[in-house]
């Protein structure tokens, strides 16, 4: 049986490191052929190894000096002090060995900068980007760039598109994966100079099926499988989809324990209610690819539980199993 290695860095995040080791230990109890090295410090090991006994005696600790906070700017990350912290130690730990996987759900510039300076990027590949799924109507829809470049060029939007797309035909091998361009309007003539250039870039590159420009209103209801956009539209797009979601089902929840009937009625459709959840769910979705990078590295949501978590880790392995980063190589350079 195939042995999948995860370092795990225990720190960053909302509720670390005790939600990241409760979903360490659901992917495990779910699948015995994960082996987590956990990066964290002493202080982290003495206060949790008893109640997650199991999981560390089937993991490997490396202790780590100190942590990297949520607010340290990339660079303060990459001074020598703090080259020895869990989220260092954790990707650097791939540097020699490709097959292994990196999960954080700590600071988004600081795992950049590691992954960048350790790591490298791919070959022909200028600038890494932030890929994750979104539900849909139709099908999941790969996002991309969801936080990593505030600002792109036309080729960064490109070398974008070719990645996603290469991303989503290899977790979905079936499909015919259509691309389209995040715009203000689908009109030819909509957009500003960027996304022109982008545009006539896109039609032109055999590499992918580019279908043109796509609105943010039609997210979740495209027939598009890939969507391309830069870091600092993606972001906010991300977090207003969030948002959404946690409004509606707060509403929703609300309304069906306001009265008595209302409640009666939740009872009677509670398994439909669990399916409609579970669809608009962020924590079904969590973990977003470093794409781009050479290696797999996994950026968890900040405010991830245990369960979500537990998402990120199994899509972690997706990632292993069929392997994404040579398939990504052979589509950029080709």
């Amino acid at each position: 049986m195939r042995q999948f290695l995860i370092n795990l860095d225990l720190h960053g995040g909302d509720f670390a490191p005790k939600s990241v080791l409760e979903g360490a230990n659901i992917a495990y109890k779910n699948n015995n052929a994960i082996r987590f090295q956990l990066h964290s410090t002493k202080e982290v090991y003495e206060k949790y190894k008893e109640k997650f006994s199991q999981l560390f005696e089937a993991s490997d600790w490396i202790e780590s000096e100190n942590f990297i906070l949520p607010e340290m700017k990339p660079s303060d990350a990459l001074k020598k002090h703090n080259r020895k912290s869990s989220m260092s130690n954790a990707i650097n730990q791939l540097k020699e060995d490709k097959s292994q996987i990196v999960i954080s759900a700590g600071n988004t510039g600081a795992m950049m900068a590691y992954s960048t300076v350790y790591l490298r990027t791919i070959e022909n590949i200028s600038r890494p980007a932030i890929a994750s799924l979104f539900p849909s109507t139709h099908h999941p829809v790969c996002f991309l760039d969801l936080g990593a470049n505030a600002e792109c060029t036309s080729e960064n939007l490109l070398e974008f598109a070719v990645m996603g797309s290469t991303y989503y035909q290899v977790l979905f091998p079936n499909i015919d994966c259509k691309v389209a361009l995040l715009n203000i309007g689908s009109e030819e003539l909509k957009g500003n100079n960027l996304i022109q250039e982008t545009h006539e870039l896109m039609k032109n590159d055999t590499r992918i099926k580019y279908q043109g420009f796509v609105e943010a209103n039609e997210i979740t209801n495209t027939k598009n499988h890939v969507i391309v956009t830069d870091g600092f539209s993606g972001n906010i797009a991300l977090k207003t989809a969030e948002g959404v979601s946690k409004f509606i089902t707060d509403s929703l929840k609300r309304s069906l324990t306001s009265s008595f009937y209302s409640k009666f009625l939740s009872l009677m459709l509670k398994n439909k209610f669990i399916d409609f959840r579970n669809l608009i769910d962020p924590r079904n979705y969590n973990g977003g690819i470093f794409i781009g990078i050479n290696g797999v590295v996994i950026k968890s949501h900040g405010n991830a539980d245990s369960h979500a978590f537990a998402n990120a880790i199994e899509f972690g392995i997706k990632c292993i199993q069929s392997d994404l980063l040579n398939k990504i190589k052979e589509n950029v350079s080709s």
